[in-house]
């Protein structure tokens, strides 16, 4: 049976009845044929088989698609984020909302991180981020969600099936993989349907055996994929750059902490030299002239070398300086970029 569509009726303008015009046919209601067809599938679902669970669930999404169309905005999401008919059956059924912070933190919890969406079993939430640096972020989001109501329906034979092909695969990816710290950070119930949402969605490259598992749910899962990468390319490449000054930051400080130790150390062998030179050119201590103009020439040009040692440490220390003031200005960037994913954040968006 072809499902009806979610846009208008379609009704057809008709002129009004002549005088020999047979009288006009009344038309029956869409909502009693609607009505109809669900009463109809209903009756299927009573008579179908106990063990039919996935042509149960199945219908029972379609009709809750039916009986709570998506906005357009919805559709759009599913659209940009290459669903299949069964991912966005999945996601439609969910009655996805994107909302504004406050009635988002009252529907996800957010203490304590950052969330951009939730599924609490039967509808999904996203956060409505509005940062042009951020675009791809909803559409990402809603897949992720997605997924999350997906796994909910696998059955038990299939989810073990997909859990061990999860397995198989994140066993490859290294200890410090951010993905894998992040997961880790969950309770250890939530992580597999964790790694169900976040595999599906940014990792662009999987086994043949989760691309085909991931089919179901996308037509075209680069699309998702493709939105990650875009989504957090501006917070990436903040980060790189933070990290890498940052470590830039820590070998300069280092040498400089060396330059110094080094420069104090010859000042002060310099400064017992010249008193003793002194001393002994007050005392006569010098066998000739000769002598005595060898090592004050010596002194002096030890002196003349300290002065470019400290030349040198004082450029460091001004290049330090200016880097520190470069990372506080990536730093206030990222935190600025960050506040337009953090619910919490947003007027009136604070909790507790």
């Amino acid at each position: 049976m072809d499902s009806p569509s979610w846009g208008d009726g379609g009704f057809a303008v008709t002129r009004g009845p002549a005088a020999t015009d047979p009288p006009p046919r009344r038309r029956r209601s869409p909502w009693i044929t609607t009505g109809i067809a669900l009463a109809a599938i209903i009756a299927l679902l009573a008579a179908m088989q106990p063990w039919d669970a996935d042509r149960r669930q199945a219908i029972s999404d379609q009709i809750a698609v039916w009986t709570n169309p998506p906005a357009p905005e919805i559709e759009a999401l599913a659209e940009a984020a290459g669903m299949s008919e069964t991912g966005r059956r999945i996601f439609f059924a969910s009655r996805p909302v994107l909302e504004e912070a406050e009635s988002f933190n009252a529907h996800c919890s957010v203490e304590g991180e950052t969330v951009l969406g939730c599924y609490d079993g039967e509808r999904i939430y996203v956060y409505r981020v509005t940062d042009d640096r951020l675009a791809g972020t909803n559409e990402v989001t809603a897949a992720h969600e997605m997924l999350h109501a997906a796994y909910a329906r696998l059955g038990s034979r299939e989810r073990l099936a997909v859990e061990q092909l999860m397995l198989e695969f994140t066993s490859q990816l290294p200890p410090d993989h951010p993905v894998v710290r992040l997961v880790d950070g969950y309770p250890p119930e939530q992580r597999r349907d964790e790694w169900h949402s976040r595999l599906g969605t940014e990792f662009a490259e999987l086994t043949p055996a989760l691309e085909q598992h991931y089919a179901e749910y996308f037509d075209d899962r680069s699309a998702v994929t493709s939105l990650n990468e875009q989504s957090t390319g501006e917070l990436r490449s903040l980060e790189e750059r933070i990290n890498g000054l940052v470590a830039e930051l820590d070998a300069l400080g280092a040498d400089i902490d060396a330059q110094s130790a080094d420069y104090e150390r010859r000042l002060a062998e310099l400064d017992a030299d010249i008193d003793d030179f002194n001393r002994r050119a007050d005392s006569g201590g010098f066998a000739d002239q000769q002598q005595f103009d060898a090592e004050r020439s010596a002194l002096l040009a030890r002196s003349d070398e300290l002065d470019r040692a400290r030349e040198a440490l004082n450029a460091d220390v001004e290049r330090y300086n200016a880097m520190v003031a470069e990372l506080g200005g990536l730093d206030a960037d990222y935190a600025d970029l960050y506040s337009s994913l953090d619910s919490t954040a947003a007027p009136g968006g604070g909790v507790g």
